[in-house]
């Protein structure tokens, strides 16, 4: 069986100056001869790679890299607020929590105050001791406020008396 020719396929280094195509990459169409300098055709084009500018690529990497340390510098600083403001809450959460377990009034939460939760339990338990209602005991009657009974003791005053107990 003859064989036939077939066109040459390149090699991937030769398919791409400066680096290699994948295997599965299908050819590049032939271009026409140019022809060269002598007035003769080349067979092969010989392409003209541009020098890439680096002091250009170098200067433009170092400004991304510079603006992305002050974006993270930024991000660090917002962090630390967003830290603060978070163990500020937690801490308003859990003196509002105790308050509220001690039946503290609004005026008297705002103002308790400690370091850590024993202390603001400490300092809740003694605000809820000063202002938590006392019930007022009355010295008798149906009412707290009623004038004491006077004739209360009298049936046992005269009992003790009259059987000598």
């Amino acid at each position: 069986m003859p064989e036939t020719p077939t066109p040459e396929t390149p090699t991937p280094a030769e398919a791409i100056p400066g680096g290699v195509a994948h295997p599965d990459t299908p050819p590049a169409p032939e271009e026409p001869e140019t022809p060269t300098e002598d007035g003769e055709e080349s067979a092969v084009p010989v392409p003209k790679l541009a020098e890439p500018d680096y002091k250009a690529l170098y200067e433009k990497m170092q400004a991304d890299l510079d603006a992305t340390r002050e974006r993270s510098t930024e991000a660090g600083v917002e962090a630390d607020e967003l830290r603060a403001q978070v163990a500020q809450l937690q801490e308003q959460a859990m003196r509002d929590r105790i308050a509220a377990e001690y039946a503290l009034p609004p005026v008297l939460a705002a103002l308790v105050q400690g370091g850590d939760e024993a202390a603001v339990r400490a300092h809740a338990e003694q605000l809820a001791a000063v202002a938590a209602p006392k019930p007022l005991l009355g010295a008798g009657g149906l009412t707290p406020h009623a004038e004491p009974d006077p004739y209360k003791g009298l049936a046992e005053k005269l009992r003790r008396r009259r059987y000598g107990i």
